[in-house]
């Protein structure tokens, strides 16, 4: 993050930085413990913690920061402050803020122009800002994929069950859950947590746009 904030520097922009670590009785502060920051990062009510799950399990992303250092924006003849909700930099080299709100909150006039104004100003910092809304977050099934497989996530160093499930995943490469229950001999039970494991770590991959994930569905090496 060193060379981001050098080059935001060099662009001249007044830069500061929100402190969601500072108690305050007005946030509603939540934390998302991420591996693939390898740090736990600090939100700013439960969207923006939703939010942090599709950044951790997708595959295009390679790490995110909440609340980066802000900037001014030009609006009705003022500068104003913003912060982004989210610096995200993905596989290609390329960086993006993103903003989570509300879907109706978004639907004002004053809402669209202010955020026209903070996208032009992030233009010209060499970043686009995105805006996602809680339909985009929390419709369909990944949001909800990715908390089941949150809840296994951590080290799996020394679990000898996950280690033979990831044996015999490595021999099909592709296969279904249901069928490393027969392969194995272990309960779909064990299984299936084996399962979650290895796409916690990124051993495993599915598709958790598709279904809730079940006995039937696919999983692949990564």
């Amino acid at each position: 993050m060193l060379n981001l904030v050098v080059f935001l520097q060099q662009l001249g922009a007044h830069m500061y930085i929100r402190n969601l670590r500072k108690p305050s009785p007005n946030k509603n502060i939540f934390k998302f413990a991420s591996a693939k920051n390898k740090d736990t990062i600090m939100c700013e009510g439960s969207l923006e913690k939703d939010c942090c799950y599709h950044f951790e399990y997708d595959s295009e992303v390679v790490s995110f920061e909440s609340q980066p250092k802000g900037f001014l924006y030009d609006f009705d003849g003022k500068k104003l402050p913003y912060t982004p909700d989210f610096l995200v930099i993905y596989t290609d080299g390329c960086y993006s803020f993103v903003e989570t709100k509300p879907y109706s909150k978004t639907l004002s006039k004053e809402f669209r122009l202010k955020f026209q104004a903070r996208k032009q100003a992030s233009k010209k910092l060499g970043f686009d800002l995105i805006l996602v809304t809680d339909k985009q977050i929390r419709t369909g099934y990944f949001l909800k994929n990715s908390e089941m497989v949150h809840r296994y996530s951590g080290c799996i160093e020394g679990d000898t069950l996950t280690d033979t499930v990831f044996e015999v995943l490595l021999l099909s490469k592709t296969t279904k859950i249901y069928e490393l229950v027969q392969d194995t001999g272990f309960s779909i039970g064990e299984v299936f947590a084996s399962v979650l494991r290895l796409i916690s770590v990124g051993k495993a991959r599915a598709n958790f746009d598709l279904e809730v994930l079940n006995g039937n569905s696919t999983i692949w090496v990564n």
